[in-house]
């Protein structure tokens, strides 16, 4: 919930800059939504099923609704009750002997905690999933530990250790048939070139993963893949490209109610708009004024 948070106020501090006075009240009013908005609790009806699982007895069926209910959590950017859940659902998944939900329970706890930057930790449980994977022989969870392992090998500055395990996973998932898998393998290709400055190379793969993502209908996975060409292009210090990708994934981020994607697209349209200003300061002024009453309007409709 606090990175959720820290997210849409930094977008706020960002485009804040270009502005004048009366534009800082704008500001003022966004921060009040905010917190307005973060008082509110969504329900969902996942959040029932562990307590209906239970009553029937089902202690498969109550890992995986702790499982779920971890990657809403997170989604939500409620990572406490993130990692609450899914440790639940990983107690469950060890006690009735469920190696392949144990090893999902792994990659799960991983991928958050890499998200949360406690890479030593994301690194301990990413290693025990492969391990579990590799042992039941399941080659697309293989591969999918071998992604999140490759990101957070990159994520340190190890890139070769990290074009080494995406190597591995994009292999798999060409040989098992495994397009999304595929897709995400070239996302994360592309980012690691970006991040090595062969930006033909990044965008070459970012093309890549976005094609499949559309052609399966995958529609996070899309405005992940617009939102990293929309970074590329920002970095190439091409600003309408940039902002046609960013607009792109926000739109779709808002349709599928993905609110950490949301406010990841205010953060870098927000950052477009800080670079924008040093060539065009009307226009920055202008659109910050618009992005500021489209959030406005969307965190009342929260």
């Amino acid at each position: 919930m606090l990175l959720l948070r820290e997210r849409l106020v930094s977008a706020f501090v960002v485009l804040q800059e270009p502005l004048d006075f009366y534009h800082k009240i704008t500001v003022k009013t966004c921060y009040s939504t905010i917190g307005a908005s973060f008082l509110k609790r969504p329900e969902n009806h996942q959040e029932k099923a562990p307590t209906i699982q239970i009553e029937i007895g089902n202690r498969n069926g109550k890992a995986t609704s702790y499982g779920n209910l971890g990657t809403l959590f997170q989604r939500r950017g409620q990572y406490d009750k993130a990692q609450e859940y899914q440790e639940r659902a990983l107690a469950v998944k060890i006690e009735i002997g469920d190696r392949n939900g144990e090893a999902t329970s792994y990659l799960n706890l991983g991928a958050l905690f890499q998200s949360l930057g406690q890479c030593d930790k994301g690194r301990e449980y990413q290693e025990k999933a492969l391990a579990a994977k590799i042992e039941i022989g399941d080659r697309n969870g293989e591969a999918t530990s071998y992604l999140n392992l490759g990101a957070l090998f990159q994520s340190l500055g190890q890139c070769d250790k990290g074009q080494e395990y995406q190597e591995k996973a994009l292999a798999i998932q060409i040989e098992i048939g495994n397009r999304d898998g595929e897709a995400t393998s070239y996302g994360n290709r592309g980012a690691l070139f970006q991040s090595l400055g062969q930006y033909d190379k990044a965008r070459e793969y970012h093309e890549k993963a976005l094609a499949i993502k559309i052609g399966i209908g995958q529609r996070e996975g899309e405005s992940a893949s617009y939102g990293n060409l929309g970074a590329l292009f920002q970095w190439r210090g091409q600003y309408y490209k940039a902002r046609e990708y960013q607009e792109k994934a926000l739109a779709i981020r808002i349709e599928i109610g993905h609110r950490n994607g949301e406010a990841t697209s205010y953060g870098s349209l927000g950052a477009f708009f800080q670079s924008l200003s040093q060539y065009d300061k009307h226009s920055t002024i202008e659109n910050c004024d618009k992005t500021f009453l489209k959030i406005i309007l969307r965190l009342k409709n929260c």
